[in-house]
């Protein structure tokens, strides 16, 4: 009997493993995005959603053994978001009220109960999820340098002129490799945990993300100043780069890169997207331009009603240059939900951010506080965090790993 119930128990865990694996391979990838819009597969993201929301039913039967490994205070903040969108929604009848904006919420929080569920319990799950997560990591790297130098590799989806793999859009692909880096570093050996995060830095300075490359500089400062990753290779690193900022300027000095053009070395794309992370007045500022725009016209719409804000999806058709546009809205996390709920959308971000990282304990505390830090500073960049599933798939495992570190501690200390 003993034998037939330790052979169950071994079944479920490998069961959550493999799910756990296939989600950071779907979602965190954004393969399901990407082989959608591709049109490489005819299945939308919902039907990938759906799946695996039937294929986590049978974890279900042991729900009574495992919701004390669940983090309550995450779930709170599910519940409360939800609430929150369904009363919105109900309060205003006017079209900036968007039913799509309640689906995606909804969506969202289902997608996060999902993995929440599936990498509840078991350590060996969470191990294998970090792995899982290290690889994607390498891999976006890898397709980030391919595309540079291929520029219509991933269905030419990308129109930006910088790479981005299969997240399509570069700032997308910035966020998910310092996620990537966050959740993965400690895994690692000490002597290779600093080339790993100088790996993924080369992945994200290639999408000349100015939000992610400022983001993976703070997460790695945390990550030094906590002895997450260890400074006596702080010397080489420091060595190696300035090498390489000093080879590159000297090229740039000495050498004409039209001539490298000519000679075959360079090819039109590269050429231009090495202009442009030296541009001061191009492109980049247009963006830079269009953003303050956005925010500036959110802003006033907070204003205009601040205690109640203006409805759920209600920065979704903001009129940028005389058009009104679907796809632009705030790039601002915190804006985006004051606009949409007033005075009271100011919490909703940060207690995110508080209910995955509370009372973190050991080692899992400095990579909490590094993956805090990332997130509220990517929420100046972002509106869409809790709408992409790379970021919520983080969000879950790292409130789960929180909730078995602190269950763990206390039962060790009750014995």
């Amino acid at each position: 009997m003993a034998l037939f119930s330790y052979t169950k128990l071994d079944c479920i865990v490998y069961y959550q493993c493999f799910l756990a694996l296939a989600a950071v391979l779907t979602f965190f990838t954004f393969l399901d995005n990407y082989l959608y819009d591709a049109h490489i597969i005819s299945y939308p993201p919902l039907f990938w959603l759906i799946l695996f929301f039937v294929a986590s039913i049978p974890l279900l039967f042991s729900l009574t053994s495992r919701i004390k490994y669940l983090p309550q205070a995450f779930l709170i903040w599910c519940s409360g978001y939800i609430f929150i969108s369904l009363l919105w929604f109900w309060l205003f009848s006017s079209p900036s009220s968007e039913f799509q904006e309640l689906r995606n919420r909804i969506l969202s929080v289902l997608f996060i109960l999902i993995m929440t569920l599936i990498f509840s319990k078991s350590y060996l799950v969470l191990i294998w999820t970090r792995y899982a997560i290290l690889v994607a990591g390498l891999l976006a790297v890898f397709n980030n340098i391919y595309e540079f130098f291929n520029p219509l590799v991933f269905s030419a989806l990308n129109d930006t002129g910088r790479p981005a793999g299969f997240y399509v859009n570069p700032n997308t692909s910035g966020c998910a490799l310092v996620l990537s880096m966050i959740c993965s570093v400690s895994i690692l050996q000490q002597r290779y945990r600093l080339p790993f995060v100088s790996t993924i830095g080369i992945g994200i300075f290639l999408t000349f993300s100015r939000g992610a490359i400022l983001c993976w500089f703070v997460a790695v400062m945390i990550l030094i100043i906590t002895h997450v990753i260890p400074r006596y290779q702080l010397f080489y690193w420091g060595v190696a780069l300035g090498v390489i900022i000093g080879l590159a300027q000297i090229g740039g000095n000495v050498f004409n890169l039209d001539k490298f053009q000519e000679m075959g070395l360079l090819n039109q794309n590269v050429l231009e997207r090495l202009r442009e992370a030296g541009n001061t007045s191009g492109v980049e500022d247009d963006s830079a331009r269009s953003r303050f725009e956005v925010v500036q016209l959110a802003w006033e719409m907070f204003v205009e009603h601040p205690l109640i804000g203006n409805g759920i999806g209600s920065t979704h058709q903001l009129n940028v240059g005389g058009l009104a546009t679907h796809d632009i809205s705030t790039h601002n996390m915190y804006l985006y939900f004051m606009t949409d709920h007033g005075i009271l959308g100011i919490l909703i971000f940060p207690l995110l951010v508080y209910a995955v990282i509370r009372h973190t304990q050991g080692e899992m505390k400095y990579i909490s506080w590094a993956f805090a830090a990332f997130i509220l500073l990517w929420g100046l960049f972002s509106h869409n965090i809790v709408d992409q599933r790379p970021i919520l798939l983080s969000f879950s495992l790292m409130a789960t790993m929180n909730e078995k570190t602190q269950l763990d501690k206390k039962l060790k200390n009750k014995l």
